[in-house]
């Protein structure tokens, strides 16, 4: 993952929990890698063990870490020079949800080692949809729930998610069961 991340797990920590705390993760993950560089790629592995360096210190799961630090990245991407990209992806949340892989066709052009995952939207009405979710990574569904939370807050929508097909059993991919308000279109803030 991108160093970009990284720092969005460092900014997460301090600003919940203080700078003491992630001295302390950081030390105990990769005290010769911080602090990180956005362009930098860094091994999947550096972010999941800083999550679970922080779940154990915490007491959460490390699932709910990782969903929690993704919410808070929504917002953190954005103040990174990226809400413009945010923004043209969609006027709703319904609208952004169906344009994510345009989005991600764009972070591949700033960031060309990324792996982006792909997303298709099907069953859609005015209040809900089903998001399909394919990657060549495991473990990062989590990280989708936190992603959605993070962006719905964003156009101030209200969401409920269902995780209710899950990858591995049985299945090639996770799917989404998305409610939200019908309608309700704001600009990313």
């Amino acid at each position: 993952m991108y160093g970009l991340l990284n720092q969005a797990v460092q900014a997460y920590v301090v600003s919940r929990h203080g700078d003491t705390m992630w001295t302390c993760v950081a030390e105990e993950v990769c005290p010769e890698d911080v602090p990180f560089l956005a362009l930098e790629l860094y091994p999947d592995g550096v972010t999941f063990s800083l999550v679970a360096a922080l779940a154990a210190a915490t007491g959460e799961s490390a699932d709910a870490m990782l969903a929690d630090i993704s919410k808070f990245f929504a917002g953190y991407f954005a103040t990174r020079g990226y809400d413009d990209l945010m923004r043209a992806t969609g006027g709703s949340f319904a609208q952004f949800v169906r344009n994510i892989d345009l989005l991600h066709t764009q972070v591949s052009t700033m960031f060309p080692d990324v792996k982006v995952p792909s997303f298709r939207v099907t069953d859609e009405s005015g209040m809900s949809l089903r998001l399909h979710y394919y990657s060549s990574r495991e473990g990062l569904a989590p990280m989708v729930v936190g992603l959605l939370q993070g962006v719905a807050a964003r156009f101030g929508q209200e969401l409920q998610i269902s995780h209710d097909v899950i990858r591995g059993s049985g299945a090639d991919h996770d799917e989404f069961f998305l409610e939200f308000q019908p309608g309700r279109t704001i600009a990313c803030q």
